[in-house]
């Protein structure tokens, strides 16, 4: 799983809510995080300010265990 899902579930967003935030088509946010589209540099940083993600934007779209995912229920 990608990093930018558990962060999204972390903060009770729906995959749309995000979308919206950040300005991407839903469709389009599905795909990046399941990896099936890169998110490139301007939409990657877009995601990350909807997330309030302080980091590097591309390490929300880095594969995280499926285990962590266990800590956000």
């Amino acid at each position: 799983m990608k990093r930018v899902v558990l962060e999204r579930r972390k903060r009770g967003l729906s995959q749309s809510k995000l979308a919206r935030l950040a300005d991407v088509n839903q469709s389009c946010m599905s795909r990046i995080e399941t990896g099936k589209e890169p998110p490139y540099p301007h939409r990657g940083r877009r995601i990350a300010e909807a997330l309030g993600w302080e980091g590097d934007p591309a390490e929300l779209f880095e594969e995280v265990p499926d285990d962590v995912l266990a800590v956000v229920h």
